[in-house]
């Protein structure tokens, strides 16, 4: 008898976290995860607090997933906010845990930004969607989003060929750029 069970955490997840390991003192790869979960504990927390059945947690290799089950767009705005604004608020503990606050910030900015499927796009189409008409918020939520890219991409190139700071910058940027476009953008906002 085969038993199907769902692994966890993707290849991505495992790659990555390998690397960091190779590149990153522990101390910082444990800071990291620790701000990844609390983040992820926070949208959780929200799932349940707004009276929603949270699904199981998937790791990949720059996000973590954790199906939304059904609801308003105001609860969904609220327990998509939740992750971001948890990892700020470490920041009132960076006199104790100064690593973990500087992770947890890093990873809210990031997620913050207005790129689907990253928070801050979620976010987006959240507002949009409840403040104006389809068609509007699509053109709306598509511009921010190309805007955002290209900055994303200018400050990839000025941190690499102009601050020296070797490839990393543009690989970050290089990577967000692949992400989105290889995500499928939901149906939601166009319904």
């Amino acid at each position: 008898m085969k038993m199907d069970r769902e692994v966890p955490f993707s290849g991505g997840f495992c790659l990555m976290l390998a690397l960091m390991l190779l590149i990153l003192p522990l101390s910082w790869v444990i800071a990291a995860l620790l701000a990844g979960f609390v983040h992820e504990l926070c949208h959780y927390a929200a799932i349940r607090l707004c009276g929603g059945q949270a699904g199981k947690i998937r790791l990949y290799s720059f996000a973590a997933q954790i199906p939304l089950p059904p609801m308003s767009r105001s609860k969904e705005l609220l327990c998509t906010l939740a992750g971001p604004f948890g990892g700020l608020s470490l920041l009132l503990l960076a006199r104790w845990i100064p690593r973990t606050a500087i992770c947890a910030a890093m990873q809210s900015l990031y997620n913050l930004l207005p790129i689907y499927p990253l928070d801050g796009g979620r976010a987006l189409q959240c507002v949009l969607a409840m403040c104006t008409k389809p068609p509007t918020a699509q053109k709306i939520y598509r511009l921010t989003q190309a805007v955002c890219l290209f900055c994303v991409a200018c400050v990839g190139f000025y941190g690499t060929f102009l601050l020296h700071l070797g490839l990393l910058p543009i690989l970050i940027a290089g990577m967000i750029l692949v992400r989105t476009k290889f995500v499928k953008t939901p149906c939601k906002l166009a319904q």
